[in-house]
């Protein structure tokens, strides 16, 4: 419980307020119901005092106190005589009622806002720590289970335990003011009562024991579920493609159907708790029934009257006990939720950057690799002895085969990842020294995976820089080559882009990512194939533009040249870099500016004329 109580502790003041509201409410329907002791009253006036059992009976409880009060109150309601001393009880009914459901209205208002707050306090964690992940989490584990942490796992903790808490708490304050009275009109018929209870507690416990086991597989299947919906929906072209939708569907049914039938398990034994405690709580009505009846006859503890009471106060309290057992079961199967979360909440973060981290402001001489390794798995290198240098202003262009290593170098450069061994340098400074934030805010980045936001145009080139105006973003947008389709897009500017930027084609998303980076105006630039989606006469637009925005004019407004990562499949965009790195299998084979490559005839001019070949079959065909 120290993860609930955790996220209560700021909202103690409204629990506060709940708990008296609730007393207060459970005060007002025990009065209402001791109140039925004077209508039995009225309606049935005792014996005269010649009967002596009547005089027994009558005088069974004279030193209880309660009894004694009682008596007072019909003494007054009787003295305006029977036909208005119905009426006036029955106004006093109205006024306790009433008062019964003012508390328990308020009280229901004060634990919602409770609630509410804390499903919205770990939302946000749950949102922090997936911004905070590293992103070697979300290649090894399903997004649609990310997800259903912040779906499925969040409703069914809010449903089956702040609101199972909810329950349990009122349930717990009324039973202990009901039994406290209940002792207190008859101590002997409450410790029959008593004696009754371990068997409906061992019954009841029977049922739940495997709710929170069976909670935790029922939430497993379902953000397995989730994931293969998202898949199937993101898939959907090559799932139609390879006509393999039978094949989608059955799977789908398949997952469907096991979690269906945990569904059905969890739920038949929560569903099972409430008739079968229902059931025993009659077993002891009629039990009291009984007893209490012969205690009456008897004269032996309890007028009449005050047994009617303790019967009704008896009923009150078979639903709160309903209730408690029912919260007991569902706390259960919330455990299971409350598991999830924890987990996720204790993963591992990116590593905070030290309080004496410097502030990235760009590159004054150069960026050297200094024999860098790097492994995604144990014993699987990636990256191995690398070193290299990057001059200030020097666009270098990574190129090789896939899997050789490009993007894990440049992703080392934003420090998504930190090297196993060597040492990253910025003008001599290990890269583990600058702060993560300001030196990725330093670094334009036009990813290979192009993204949009589902937003407007502009949104998504001004993303990050809510202070960007038009203007700039329109300047960053013909830098791209991308302001002349935006212009005739229905809304321009203003046009939405759908979900992922679907309502675009991949090469109008690729400039509008191209702008993106170009807004922040940052003196370091990774481009990740940024012109892989291009048409060749847009592939031309944009490296003029680049070309011109990484060596700029000395009579321009741009001060001074920006530094340059270039990683390329295709050769024809590597003509335009100082220098060119060929990796094979995580090492540098070759490097060397362009031509010097080409003279060579080594693995680069290899590259070459395989893409050559390739072009001049497909200008044939």
């Amino acid at each position: 419980m120290s993860f609930t109580l955790r996220h209560m502790k700021p909202y103690s003041g409204r629990l506060v307020a709940y708990g008296f509201l609730v007393v207060l409410s459970v005060l007002f329907t025990m009065a209402t119901a001791l109140s039925v002791a004077d209508f039995v009253k009225i309606l049935f006036p005792p014996a005269q005092p010649e009967s002596g059992m009547a005089l027994n009976v009558g005088t069974a409880s004279a030193s209880n106190l309660l009894s004694q009060g009682l008596q007072q109150l019909y003494l007054w309601l009787v003295s305006f005589g029977p036909k208005h001393a119905l009426i006036y009880f029955s106004l006093l009914l109205l006024l306790l009622y009433s008062c019964k459901n003012i508390f328990s209205y308020l009280s229901l208002v004060q634990i919602s806002v409770v609630r509410y707050n804390i499903v919205r306090d770990i939302r946000n964690r749950l949102f922090r720590k997936a911004m905070s992940l590293p992103l070697s989490y979300f290649s090894g584990n399903r997004r649609g289970d990310i997800l259903a942490r912040f779906a499925g796992d969040i409703t069914e903790y809010d449903e089956n335990l702040l609101g199972s808490l909810q329950l349990l708490f009122t349930a717990v304050v009324s039973i202990v003011l009901y039994v406290a009275m209940l002792f207190y009109i008859s101590l002997k018929l409450s410790l029959f009562v008593l004696c009754m209870l371990p068997v409906v507690v061992f019954v009841i416990s029977g049922i739940t024991h495997r709710l929170r086991r069976d909670s935790v597989e029922l939430q497993e299947s379902n953000s397995f579920l989730m994931s293969l919906m998202e898949e199937s929906i993101i898939g959907l072209k090559v799932i139609k493609a390879y006509t393999a939708i039978d094949f989608s569907n059955r799977r789908f049914r398949e997952a469907d159907r096991r979690y269906a039938r945990l569904r059905t398990r969890v739920y038949r034994r929560v569903d099972l708790s409430s008739p079968v405690s229902d059931f025993l709580g009659n077993c002891v009505v009629i039990g009291i029934l009984l007893f209490g009846s012969l205690m009456v006859i008897q004269g032996t503890g309890i007028t009449p009257e005050l047994f009617v009471s303790y019967i009704m106060m008896f009923v009150l309290m078979i639903p709160p006990a309903k209730n408690l057992t029912t919260a007991l079961s569902q706390i259960k199967r919330g455990k299971g939720c409350v598991e999830r979360l924890q987990q996720f909440l204790s993963l591992d973060e990116e590593p905070l950057d030290s309080p004496q981290a410097q502030s990235f402001s760009g590159v004054k001489t150069q960026i050297e690799f200094k024999d860098v390794s790097f492994s995604y798995v144990p014993d699987v290198p990636v990256l191995s002895h690398i070193s290299l240098s990057i001059p200030r202003g020097a666009t270098v262009a990574l190129v090789g085969s896939s899997g050789s290593g490009k993007s894990t170098l440049a992703d080392l450069l934003l420090r998504f990842h930190d090297p196993d061994s060597g040492q990253i340098l910025v003008d001599g400074v290990p890269l583990q020294t600058f702060n993560r934030a300001s030196l990725r805010r330093g670094i334009g980045v036009v990813s290979q995976q192009t993204f949009l936001f589902n937003d407007t145009v502009m949104a998504n080139i001004a993303y990050g820089m809510p202070d960007a105006t038009p203007e700039q973003v329109e300047q960053a947008a013909r830098a791209a080559g991308a302001h002349q389709f935006i212009t005739a897009l229905p809304q321009g500017y203003l046009t939405p882009v759908g979900d992922s930027g679907a309502l675009l084609s991949g090469g109008q998303r690729q400039r509008i990512s191209i702008a993106r980076a170009l807004l922040t105006q940052p003196e370091v630039f990774i481009f990740d194939e940024a012109t892989s989606a291009l048409d060749s006469e847009s592939e031309a637009l944009v490296q003029q533009t680049l070309t011109s925005l990484l060596h700029p004019d000395p009579q321009s407004d741009v001060q001074g040249s920006r530094t340059a990562l270039v990683i390329a499949h295709r050769l024809s965009t590597t003509r335009w870099a100082d220098i060119v790195v060929v990796l094979e299998n995580g090492h540098i084979v070759e490097q060397g500016s362009p031509d010097q490559l080409l003279q060579s005839h080594g693995r680069y001019w290899e590259l070459n004329q395989v893409q050559t070949s390739d072009f001049i079959i497909t200008q044939q065909s």
